[in-house]
């Protein structure tokens, strides 16, 4: 006889790396609507990467490649750096509120949280435990006369982005996730255009038996595009009506609408883009900044935080970390700014040009 083992969350893993969707039992193969979230998965390790790999982190003294610090920032939205003296560690991980703050709102003391403190594991429970009892006090800036800090009692707090009211942002993977999941939507609405546009009709049946006679020459709407099947049945004692006006829009049109979103991410991490609107047509470089916006004070929000976080913990620590941009992004913004340039100087030559045709 089975124990009542209670209440408890199963480990829903295995059945995910099998294939199996959770939400119908049956293999991911045999789901009828799986395709947007598999697109939906592509698009969230997409922005993953985009958001990790922004910025440059060097000499960092945890063994922790730059990647790997941007994905907790990712995740938890805010970190803190410290030094433990007792394991000869420094480390940099999410934390809590253990104590009061001061009065513009920020957090005077915390404790960290290992990020996997949810886990069973017994020696991250023992670490967890151990940090929940480590007060540190946050350091927001040195001045000259308290430069002498007690390393191992104090932190150093860095964000992502800037606060807004409260001292907790919202991590990118929770603010990104609503706009991948409209993006996901793009790709399977193009498909249904491309069915809908293939010539495939309904014919109203009056029985079951009948169904199934129509239904043996088209296996489903989708089976008989790809099958150049002309009729789908459809059961019941009415007329069949078209659920829409007939009008469908050309694919090309889902495919720039979700290139207006993408653009629009890019533009949440202050990568240069295309802009909301993109013309069909050739567009110039002038026309491109302007639909792309000032994407640039987005990225520099984040490099000063992060700049400035590197400078107070190289004064504590006698440290020499840096961050800085990515050379893929630096270079394509370089190389944007020069064909602008080269978009301005133009017109100034040909006037000069011109000037001294007609003086002569």
């Amino acid at each position: 006889m089975a124990k009542n083992r209670g209440p408890y969350l199963p480990n829903l893993e295995p059945f995910i790396q099998a294939g199996i969707d959770l939400k119908t039992g049956l293999p991911n193969r045999l789901s009828k609507c799986n395709s947007k979230e598999s697109i939906k998965i592509q698009l969230r390790n997409i922005d993953r990467q985009d958001a990790v790999n922004r910025y440059i982190w060097e000499n960092l003294p945890m063994n922790l490649p730059s990647q790997e610090v941007e994905r907790m920032l990712y995740y938890k939205g805010q970190l803190c750096f410290f030094y433990d003296k007792d394991l000869g560690e420094y480390f940099i991980t999410p934390y809590a509120l253990d104590g009061t703050i001061d009065v513009y709102g920020r957090y005077n003391s915390i404790h960290p949280v290992p990020m996997t403190s949810g886990t069973e594991d017994k020696g991250n429970k023992a670490l967890a435990e151990y940090f929940a009892g480590k007060k540190l006090k946050c350091i927001y800036g040195i001045k000259a006369d308290e430069e002498e800090q007690e390393k191992d009692k104090v932190c150093v707090l860095l964000h992502d982005y800037s606060k807004q009211l409260s001292q907790l942002i919202l991590p990118r993977a929770q603010i990104q996730d609503p706009l991948l999941d409209v993006m996901s939507e793009c790709i399977p609405y193009m498909q249904t255009c491309l069915l809908a546009g293939s010539g495939i009709k309904g014919i109203r049946v009056n029985d079951a038996d009948q169904a199934a006679a129509v239904q043996d020459g088209a296996r489903g709407l989708k089976n008989a595009a790809l099958t150049q099947e002309p009729w789908v049945a459809l059961e019941g004692n009415v007329e069949f009506q078209e659920l829409t006006d007939g009008a469908t829009l050309k694919a090309e049109e889902y495919m720039l609408a979700m290139q207006s979103l993408d653009n629009f991410r890019l533009s949440t991490y202050g990568i240069s883009n295309g802009g909301l609107f993109e013309k069909k047509a050739h567009e110039l470089q002038s026309e491109a900044d302007i639909n792309g916006g000032p994407v640039g004070l987005v990225m520099q929000d984040g490099l000063t935080i992060r700049k400035n976080f590197c400078d107070i913990v190289n004064k504590i620590w006698g440290l020499n970390i840096s961050c800085r941009v990515a050379d893929d992004i630096q270079g394509n913004n370089q190389q944007l700014a020069e064909e602008d340039a080269e978009e301005t100087e133009k017109p100034a030559e040909k006037e000069v040009v011109n000037g001294g045709s007609e003086n002569e």
